[in-house]
């Protein structure tokens, strides 16, 4: 679908708004999209050891329900911290979980937070859904359409738009699927923030991606890893490439925020 032109970012806070919370888990994702409606969305819970973080950021956040809960694919520093979510946030209908296929399509190990995933209702989204769609927000699935094999590669990538505001949460990808992204999309990838993908947790990327993206503002998130994680090498292009970056091992929680017109970020530490 054609997407319109990213907008501006800018300072000033806006009265009614789209946040997006890139929460600290360390090295792992956890982002809380809370809708202009009241309603919101997690994807991805970080890792198990992380989760006592998780959930103090979302209690100073005042969240009361999660809405929708989105796991991108089934690393443990993407669903690790699910169980805990679950007990947080107890729901007594079937709560559905958005996934991009199902665990036991997966090649990888069980796992105790890939077995808690199993007991659940599982809705499975692939690439060309629209996930939400209001006259001034939508959230479309780019990725994947179908299954590789590969979970970083398969990971959903999800595109958020906010009248003229746009975001791409990226999360681990790797140069393959940003091929086929540019291929897919080309100019239509371009967004005013990027959720940075694979925490750097790579050696090259697919220059064409981040020339098709062209993001204002870059979101790491990164904590202490045995992966000597963020590349360098890379870590320079993207800070090339964009205006700002900001890293959640140096920022603490990032939230952007959004009027549909204009974003400003705000970080827990400056």
């Amino acid at each position: 679908m054609a997407f319109p032109e990213p907008a501006r970012v800018s300072s000033p806070l806006p009265s009614s708004r789209l946040k997006i919370h890139f929460i600290h888990v360390g090295y792992g994702d956890a982002t809380l999209i809370q809708l202009p409606d009241g309603g919101n969305i997690l994807v991805d819970t970080g890792k198990a050891e992380a989760a006592p973080q998780l959930l103090a950021a979302l209690d100073r956040l005042n969240i009361q329900t999660i809405d929708t809960l989105i796991i991108t694919h089934f690393h443990s520093d993407h669903l690790g911290g699910l169980s805990s979510v679950l007990k947080h946030f107890p729901s007594d209908k079937s709560r559905e979980i958005l996934v991009p296929f199902a665990p036991e399509d997966s090649e990888m190990k069980p796992t105790p937070p890939v077995e808690q995933l199993k007991k659940h209702a599982l809705r499975i989204i692939r690439k060309g859904e629209t996930l939400l769609k209001t006259p001034s927000l939508h959230i479309e699935v780019l990725h994947p359409k179908t299954q590789t094999g590969n979970q970083n590669e398969d990971s959903l990538v999800l595109k958020i738009v906010h009248g003229d505001v746009h975001f791409l949460l990226a999360a681990d990808i790797g140069p393959t699927t940003q091929k086929k992204l540019v291929e897919d999309y080309g100019h239509q990838l371009k967004s005013d923030l990027l959720k940075i993908p694979h925490h750097l947790n790579d050696t090259r990327v697919f220059s064409p991606f981040l020339e098709a993206i062209r993001a204002k503002i870059a979101i790491l998130t990164i904590g202490e890893n045995p992966y000597q994680a963020p590349n360098t090498a890379l870590l320079a292009l993207y800070q090339e490439q964009s205006k700002a970056l900001f890293r959640t091992d140096q920022h603490g929680t990032i939230t952007a925020t959004s009027d549909g017109h204009t974003l400003h970020i705000e970080t827990e530490r400056s």
